[in-house]
């Protein structure tokens, strides 16, 4: 009986303690949520890091953008140099002499070498000449004119370009032709007229060996060509001081144009130009108010308020 009573006592006793630990097992979470939880966490922790990265990177970048950005803004100044728009580069060419502008281009564009516009304007030359429409003008433009602008060159450099036309016409275009020897006409008579307009006594034996050339050429120009021809004369021999000389070589311009009849823009502003100036030649020098009215009179003629245009 005692026995019996310690038996049961005792299976009682272990099955309270087992029903304790599979109560204890219950409430305590296990240990493969744990770890999963552990994960998680480790997982939402380098999310957050590579995240802050992330942002701390990009920051950089776009810092180094910036100062990019500013030392190319900084450096632009360099770039913003005018350079030679033919050849492409800056400051003076091989032979030492600097970019040169004299037209209506502005900024930093229309800068060039002379050289490279001399070379520029020979082979344009060339190519015009060479057409089978033979457009005379098309040969000698790019000597007188900034293709860019379509301004005509003026001061220094419409001087040494006029001078390179006249060399190129003379060295290239030399086959016998007759449109050959209008060309050489036409560079010579634009060489004088320039001569004419400087402002110094340099040109004055170029421009006496010119007006020998065309006289020598004269017999084989048109009427038009001839009168043109002459008003060079008579404007360089005017700049000379050979008043008589420059006289006698305008009115046989005036003449000339008067006779051909020619109707042209041309031809009117020359004859009013040349009725200015002998206007004032035979003017004396108390004759001030006859002088303005003669002068007001060819303008009215040539439909131009001033003979100043720009």
């Amino acid at each position: 009986m005692a026995m019996t009573m310690q038996l049961k006592l005792f299976f009682g006793r272990l099955r309270r303690r087992s029903e304790r630990e599979e109560e204890e097992m219950m409430t305590e979470p296990p240990t493969i949520s744990s770890c999963e939880h552990s994960t998680t966490s480790c997982e939402r922790s380098v999310a957050t890091t590579s995240s802050t990265c992330s942002t701390v990177l990009s920051s950089s970048s776009i810092l180094q953008r910036i100062d990019s950005s500013d030392a190319i803004k900084s450096e632009g100044t360099t770039s913003d140099c005018p350079s030679c728009w033919l050849c492409l580069e800056e400051g003076s060419d091989t032979s030492g002499k600097p970019l040169i502008r004299n037209c209506s281009c502005r900024g930093t564009s229309g800068y060039a070498h002379i050289s490279c516009i001399v070379h520029y304007a020979e082979h344009k030359g060339r190519q015009g000449y060479g057409s089978s429409n033979h457009n005379f003008n098309n040969v000698c433009r790019y000597f007188k004119f900034c293709p860019n602008c379509n301004q005509e060159y003026q001061n220094d450099v419409q001087c040494d370009l006029s001078k390179a036309m006249v060399s190129f016409v003379e060295r290239k275009l030399h086959d016998g032709t007759p449109r050959a020897s209008y060309l050489r006409i036409v560079a010579l008579v634009d060489r004088l007229f320039v001569l004419s307009a400087g402002s110094n006594n340099a040109g004055t034996s170029e421009g006496q060996v010119i007006c020998s050339k065309l006289m020598f050429l004269m017999d084989g120009m048109d009427s038009v060509m001839k009168a043109r021809t002459y008003y060079a004369l008579g404007c360089f021999y005017s700049s000379s001081g050979s008043l008589k000389k420059s006289k006698a070589y305008l009115e046989t311009a005036r003449n000339l144009l008067q006779d051909a009849d020619d109707d042209s823009d041309s031809s009117v502003r020359d004859i009013a130009d040349i009725e200015i100036k002998l206007n004032c030649s035979n003017a004396s020098s108390g004759d001030v108010d006859s002088l303005q009215s003669r002068y007001e009179e060819t303008l009215a003629k040539s439909g131009r308020e001033t003979t100043l245009t720009i």
